[in-house]
């Protein structure tokens, strides 16, 4: 039921990922072909498992939005529509568990309903007159390109897409699946394209084993992306210091950077994230250092945060200074120094080549040993962490 739905939706792209991680879920409570009583349990299940998540601020809803959902969901719910897309979200999967349970939404007869005309796509079936369009945040980025030919808004097919309770439900837990933080006013949405592959005895995997702790780490470190390279060493490094194992075979995944850029979401980038090598590598690294640490010897260096003191590994404090010349840009005698060395390292241990990251730490060594007992001017924060990174224990975890 569930993959003879999903088939029928008539695009590609971020939509049909969050609704395919939607139905996942489902398939990981029961089967590819669940009854009614599975379907309620599961999206109940995702509201209470998913807990943490759903409670993570997202945007305000827009004008628009605010009006055609005020609409629907008090036709729906007897309700007023409340002010975030999160809340939104969480209102719609909690109410259509509800109605499922008592038999006024029908599965069956709302996902093997698909329609497509003129003025857009119906995924599922009218309920109490209403069907809701599509988020401003999924819908935007998505369609307004696709329309954006000249004379095709006033001629072709409109890009309008209509959700009933249930299709809504599936595509809003397939968001907080794939919800890797709100930040700085982007959204970060990480997917795995063709999940329904994994249907159903591996789909354990991607999901409860790969995207959530993927997605967690991102907000709990609040990790933004100035580069890529950048964006995943932070990723690995939160789950390398939090022991979060994260099956390989779950890479690639998608992430989705989505910006309110003046009144019109847009995907800023879509990039594919492979985590393997990195994790790997700075798990055994977080390991190593504390096993120093159990014979007598702390290599931690200490910063500032806040007005805090912390400590933080010496590569972990590396990363945070190259993400700090990333903002800065390049000035004068700048030859983003750290910056370029992070990026090595990166390609190096991606490369799965010993020789390449002793390569790379050595230059390092040399171009450090020279900054700190030359005349080249460095902040003070660098050479901190430089003297604590170039201590000969320490070569000897990194490489």
């Amino acid at each position: 039921m569930l993959l003879e739905a999903l088939s029928k939706y008539p695009y590609e792209g971020l939509t049909k990922e969050l609704l395919s991680l939607g139905m996942s879920w489902v398939v990981m409570y029961s089967d590819i072909n669940p009854d009614t009583e599975d379907i309620a349990n599961a999206l109940e299940g995702a509201l209470n498992s998913l807990e943490d998540k759903i409670k993570v601020n997202t945007s305000k809803m827009g004008r628009n939005d605010r009006q055609s959902f005020d609409k629907v969901i008090r036709a729906w719910f007897n309700q007023s529509a409340p002010d975030t897309y999160g809340e939104l979200f969480e209102l719609v999967i909690r109410e259509t568990a509800e109605l499922i349970r008592q038999g006024v939404v029908d599965p069956q007869k709302s996902l093997s309903r698909v329609k497509i005309d003129k003025n857009g796509t119906y995924l599922g079936v009218k309920f109490k007159g209403e069907m809701a369009i599509l988020p401003a945040i999924l819908k935007q980025p998505e369609y307004y390109e696709r329309q954006s030919g000249f004379l095709i808004p006033t001629t072709g097919q409109k890009a309008q897409i209509r959700l009933d309770p249930l299709w809504f439900s599936l595509m809003a837990v397939g968001f907080f699946i794939s919800f890797a933080g709100f930040i700085g006013g982007k959204y970060y949405l990480m997917t795995k394209p063709g999940v329904e592959a994994f249907w159903p005895h591996e789909v354990e995997d991607v999901i409860e084993h790969g995207l959530i702790p993927l997605t967690e780490a991102g907000i709990s470190a609040r990790i933004s992306l100035s580069t890529e390279e950048l964006y995943e060493m932070k990723l690995a490094m939160r789950l390398a210091e939090t022991n979060t194992l994260v099956p390989p075979e779950i890479y690639p995944v998608v992430l989705h950077l989505i910006s309110l850029e003046g009144q019109v979401y847009t995907e800023l980038k879509t990039l594919q994230l492979d985590l393997s090598e990195l994790s790997g590598y700075l798990q055994r690294y977080v390991e190593n250092i504390e096993k120093l640490k159990i014979s007598g010897l702390q290599i931690m260096v200490e910063t500032k945060e806040e007005g805090a003191t912390v400590y933080k590994y010496p590569l972990w404090a590396l990363v945070d200074i190259a993400e700090k010349e990333i903002s800065r840009g390049i000035s004068g005698d700048n030859e983003m120094l750290v910056y370029i060395f992070v990026k090595d390292l990166y390609r190096a241990v991606n490369s799965g080549n010993k020789r390449l990251i002793e390569d790379a730490v050595f230059r390092l060594f040399r171009q450090g040993r020279a900054l700190l007992e030359g005349s080249a001017r460095a902040s003070g924060e660098l050479k901190r962490v430089l003297r604590v990174f170039m201590w000969k224990e320490h070569m000897g975890v990194l490489v």
